[in-house]
């Protein structure tokens, strides 16, 4: 099934490392609840590419499949990110995580984007499954440019950081999050991603907002160019 827009494969891509998804599979678990909310969010059927192939142990110095090129050109970008995944050496890191981050700054859209409440969202949309060590936070907000916003799926006691599961009791959590409640969140900040980049009203470029009001052509038909209008942040 291909992307809603034209010019992309996906619309979503899935990326994480192998073995967070061994023992009780996380994440195939997690891919399956936000189909399923997906479905009760979007009219249309949305596109997900996740790979049950393990990747882990493949470097930079070893052949990588093509055809994943094409598979990263998705309208959005959701890494598991776990203790396991801000490493340099690893498939997801090299070949996935940093590859989309190059190519969506550079594509149609760029990577971070207006949506219509007037604030900026990124095309990376980060799920958070461990609270993470220092270095790995520093290598990823480096990699991202910023600090790192993710919606957290984090179950939490003393002496406890692990992955928030389904039967979990809210109240049990020292961070209080619901499974179910983080996966709608999520299906609602990719729907927000989505309709923004379906109907954009802005480019974000650095600290300029560059935006073409389509309605100025409608109204004024004689105007043979369109006016741009700048907005300093």
């Amino acid at each position: 099934m291909p992307s809603l827009l034209p010019g992309f494969e996906y619309d979503i891509f899935i990326s994480y490392r192998h073995k967070d998804n061994r023992g009780e599979h996380w994440v195939t678990e997690f891919v399956t609840a936000l189909k399923t909310e997906l479905e009760g969010t979007f009219k249309e059927d949305i596109s997900i590419y996740f790979d049950v192939n393990p990747h882990d142990g493949l470097l930079e110095t070893h052949n990588v499949d093509k055809s994943l090129e094409g598979k990263l050109k998705c309208l959005i970008f959701i890494p598991i990110i776990s203790q396991t995944y801000c490493d340099p050496k690893s498939f997801a890191w090299q070949h996935e995580f940093c590859a989309f981050n190059r190519m969506a700054k550079e594509d149609q859209f760029g990577r971070d984007i207006r949506l219509s409440s007037g604030n900026v969202a990124s095309r990376i949309l980060p799920v958070k499954i461990h609270d993470l060590d220092t270095e790995d936070k520093t290598t990823l907000e480096h990699e991202l440019g910023g600090v790192l916003r993710a919606i957290e799926f984090i179950y939490k006691e003393p002496g406890v950081n692990r992955p928030l599961k389904p039967g979990d009791i809210k109240n049990d959590n020292q961070n209080k999050t619901d499974y179910r409640n983080q996966v709608n969140k999520i299906a609602n900040a990719i729907k927000e991603v989505i309709t923004a980049l379906k109907y954009p009203a802005a480019k974000i470029t650095g600290t300029t907002e560059v935006a073409t009001s389509s309605l100025a052509a409608k109204t004024n038909p004689s105007s043979k160019k369109l006016k741009t209008l700048l907005f300093q942040e």
